[in-house]
């Protein structure tokens, strides 16, 4: 966005807020929008979060510029900011959000590298239940990347950004493009196929990949077979084994090979000796008629002796 907007933008905000917010910094912009940090102007000086998006932007993309926000208002969650007030004018939509005091997981692997191993499982547990939580709520994220997770000060993960989301069973104009960052788009987005449950956990996977290797994903567009072996194997240069064979499988090419949900993906991360596989219930059946049969033999044979 042109710094000439984002002055607009900024003196919008003292317009209709009537100086209620004292704008601190700028977070960030895009082209539909910018968020920055602003303080409440009262006793308590209370820090929040101010997205502002460019209705003429969302107009343009035929793209539902009120979505964000009433997504947003039903959702209640440690892992997702609150929503604290929504206003609009003839230009933009103002959204109040909980301001998160942290840096988003690109900065802090950009400054540090790899992650020490118990980080990156705890992580991972943790934007799972948040996702699974979304997911549960008949919703998909759309955009899950490292500049849409926070870590916070107290090295808790949040999921930002929720341009994108929308009601699983519904198909938008943003299903029909590709939005966001070409490195963490799913494979089968590039031959326009509507985004899924599965398009968020390949997120989730490649987003996790580049924290577990400090590389940037492989573009899946033109050669996603070629790319998915090179991560496959940078993956178990970096990780140990059963981080990498569920993160190789939330971001397989294919997204019916990937997990069916985040909660099937969280048991196998609850379970790190079992990684799920096709055959895992069967050999536990096999076992366990293996295990009757020996002690229906045994009995057996305790009776004959008698």
């Amino acid at each position: 966005m042109k710094k000439e907007k984002i002055a607009k933008i900024e003196e919008k905000i003292r317009s209709v807020f009537d100086q209620q917010y004292q704008i601190i910094k700028m977070l960030g912009n895009g082209g539909m929008g910018c968020v920055f940090h602003v303080q409440s102007t009262g006793i308590e000086m209370t820090d929040f979060a101010l997205k502002v998006l460019d209705k003429e932007a969302y107009i343009e993309n035929k793209l539902d510029f009120m979505r964000e926000a009433d997504v947003m208002k039903g959702l209640n969650h440690p892992g997702i900011p609150k929503i604290i007030a929504v206003t609009e004018d003839q230009d933009y939509v103002y959204m109040v959000q909980e301001y998160i005091r942290g840096e988003s997981l690109s900065l802090v692997i950009r400054r540090c590298g790899q992650l020490r191993e118990e980080y990156l499982k705890i992580w991972m547990e943790s934007m799972a239940e948040t996702l699974d939580y979304l997911h549960q709520q008949g919703l998909i994220h759309r955009d899950i990347k490292p500049d849409n997770m926070m870590l916070t000060d107290t090295c808790e993960i949040k999921i930002i950004d929720f341009g994108l989301a929308r009601q699983q069973e519904k198909v938008d104009q943003a299903d029909k493009k590709v939005f966001g960052t070409l490195s963490f788009t799913a494979p089968e987005r590039f031959t326009k196929k509507v985004g899924t449950v599965q398009t968020d956990i390949y997120g989730f996977g490649v987003t996790m990949y580049y924290v577990t290797t400090g590389k940037k994903p492989e573009n899946m567009k033109s050669t996603p077979l070629q790319s998915y072996a090179i991560m496959e194997q940078k993956l178990s240069e970096s990780a140990p084994l059963e981080i990498t064979e569920i993160l190789t499988k939330a971001i397989a090419v294919k997204p019916q090979q990937r997990y069916r949900s985040f909660n099937e993906l969280r048991g196998d991360l609850s379970h790190k000796n079992r990684i799920a596989d096709p055959y895992y219930e069967v050999r536990q059946v096999q076992f366990i008629n293996m295990f009757l049969i020996l002690a229906t033999l045994f009995l057996i044979g305790l009776i004959s002796a008698y």
